[in-house]
């Protein structure tokens, strides 16, 4: 099999998908990264946000700013760089002025989790709570840069990534995003793209029996050269992969995790989530084919990251976070063999 190591494609993962916070520990999870091959890990806020509690004596702020350090001395001692500390979540089209107000303090807050955990990036999903929110793209662009010129004034400066989850409120794809991030136009915004939620809106269909939509094939060849020739490739800040199960029956009232308060996409989400290319785990999306599309036809070159959410994650196993981890990096080579990543020059499609 081909290395693992592309280099025009350096990989990482979720620290949330090696294991859930209330499970499972910093160390462990690093570690486990660490020793599968990764190059990288995003950093999910639960993570330090658990870990922060053993610093009791202190006060709430020092104690996350503490556990984000040790955070960055875990990856330094791992030789792993931190790409993203993310969610920020619901942040964009609220109504409230308190909220959004409350909202501004928590990202100068993030500001300096950011900073002590040594990455310039944050995540910032669309907003999934209809109820108190705007889709008006006006409001969203000054929301978004409101934070982002916030950010410009730090040292460094902190980039911001707008990711259109598949079922947010006003924003769930990517033509969605981008028409934010293009109208916006500040040079520390740019998109996350992920094939989970890209998939979710133009190829599968989670309330079918089939999983798939009518015309799925079209539909999402459409959304690849749309991408390719609509989207510049530096305005792509992060790249996630994962795949996701074929259930057994559409997910609608009649199914056990149904619930009328999340959407499908949602609960299909954050209970099947797997590496893409594990078939042997009913993986059934095209995700090689989003990948290629995304390396040959538009030229991406960079960072990508493994995102992966699955109920086992909460599955207190001391072996969970080397099992994902060792399963990600199984995927990986995989994906580096198939598609000949590990052969690709560093020249990117010029826009």
């Amino acid at each position: 099999m081909a290395s693992a190591i592309a280099p025009q494609f350096p990989i990482s993962i979720a620290s949330l998908s090696l294991g859930r916070a209330s499970h499972h520990d910093l160390a462990e999870k690093i570690h486990a990264a660490s020793a599968a091959g990764f190059q990288g890990v995003e950093l999910f806020y639960e993570d330090i946000e658990l870990h922060a509690k053993q610093y009791n004596d202190s006060s709430f702020e020092e104690s996350i700013l503490k556990s984000a350090k040790d955070f960055k001395d875990l990856c330094d001692e791992c030789n792993l760089k931190v790409l993203v500390l993310q969610p920020f979540m619901n942040y964009d089209g609220l109504l409230d002025p308190l909220e959004h107000a409350q909202q501004i303090v928590k990202i100068k807050l993030w500001f300096k989790i950011a900073k002590a955990a040594g990455t310039d990036l944050i995540l910032v999903p669309s907003n999934f709570f209809s109820e108190g929110t705007t889709g008006d793209d006006d409001q969203i662009v000054e929301d978004l840069l409101e934070i982002v010129e916030l950010g410009e004034k730090e040292s460094p400066q902190v980039r911001f990534a707008y990711e259109a989850i598949s079922w947010g409120a006003h924003k769930n794809t990517w033509q969605q995003s981008w028409k934010i991030v293009k109208k916006a136009n500040h040079p520390n915004l740019g998109l996350c793209l992920d094939t989970f939620h890209i998939v979710a809106r133009t190829w599968a269909d989670v309330t079918r029996e089939s999983g798939v939509r009518p015309n799925a094939s079209k539909l999402l060849a459409a959304d690849l050269k749309e991408c390719a020739a609509e989207v510049p490739v530096d305005k792509v800040f992060l790249v996630q992969l994962s795949d996701a199960e074929r259930l057994l029956k559409p997910l609608d009232a009649a199914h056990e995790w149904y619930n009328p308060d999340f959407p499908p996409n949602m609960i299909w989400s954050r209970n099947t989530r797997v590496f893409p290319y594990e078939t042997d785990r009913n993986a059934y999306l095209p995700i090689e084919k989003i990948v290629r599309s995304w390396v040959y036809d538009w030229g991406y070159r960079g960072w990508m990251s493994y995102e992966v959410y699955h109920r086992d994650l909460f599955d207190p196993s001391p072996s969970i976070p080397q099992d994902f981890a060792e399963r990600g990096m199984k995927s990986w080579e995989i994906m580096v063999q198939r598609l000949d990543l590990d052969n690709i020059g560093s020249e990117m499609r010029q826009s």
